[in-house]
């Protein structure tokens, strides 16, 4: 499936090369050098995807994703985050701000066309026969991505879309760490299982009152439980 890709670094050389080969697999590339140009691109051209940087003038990375996020035409764009920095610090910062993937510099071609492939994946779910899901007042409709608390709908990441539709798809089932990490990012993406964590505190935070529902479960992983259940635990 073409995608359109908007890719922002502020590293010349670095950015002709990501633009090539992921041209090279068929897709449109968009370029940016800068986090506010970035803006700008997401907003008036709405593409499929967008590749970041978090180092970059005017804005960072981290910025450029907490204002995408916050903003209603460029909530829902899948973002896979580019760094230098590799400590856990600092993917815990990209995914807080609204990654759904996070690269660490140097790495190879091979690698980043293997996590656009997997996040474009995750963002087009082949749901089967089954189109929606309810758990007490959340209810999922996976034909058109959306999830709603008591009717009213929230706005959730690709990868936090992901997790909470595997929760509710198994309520009172512990799901564990490597599990959701699969159901949500998919097998084989080296992430730490502590990412999940950051995941589903967002998740939590989205469902309001209603952030009982997801119960954790001491060194295993997580429940989606009832409303009902979820009180009396």
């Amino acid at each position: 499936m073409a995608l359109k890709i908007l890719v922002v670094d502020d590293e010349p050389d670095l950015l002709e090369l990501i633009e090539y080969n992921i041209a090279q697999c068929g897709h449109e590339v968009i370029t940016a050098t800068d986090g506010a140009r970035a803006l700008e691109l997401a907003k008036s051209r709405i593409p499929d995807m967008v590749i970041l940087d978090v180092m970059m003038p005017r804005l960072t990375g981290y910025e450029v994703a907490k204002r995408m996020r916050s903003q209603s035409e460029t909530a829902r764009i899948p973002i896979l985050m580019l760094t230098a920095k590799g400590e856990e610090a600092h993917e815990l910062e990209g995914l807080g701000a609204g990654a759904d993937d996070y690269l660490t510099k140097p790495f190879s071609m091979k690698i980043l066309l293997a996590r656009i492939d997997a996040l474009a994946r995750r963002s087009n779910p082949q749901t089967g026969d089954m189109s929606t899901i309810t758990l007490g007042p959340v209810t999922i409709d996976l034909t058109k991505h959306i999830a709603l608390v008591e009717n009213e709908p929230i706005s959730l990441t690709i990868t936090e879309f992901r997790l909470l539709s595997a929760l509710i798809s198994s309520p009172g089932q512990v799901l564990s760490r490597p599990a959701l990490i699969s159901a949500a990012i998919g097998p084989g993406v080296a992430v730490t299982e502590r990412t999940i964590d950051v995941h589903i505190t967002a998740v939590r935070r989205k469902l309001n009152a209603h952030s009982k529902m997801i119960r954790t479960v001491r060194s295993v992983g997580y429940r989606a439980d009832a409303p009902d259940e979820a009180s009396a635990c």
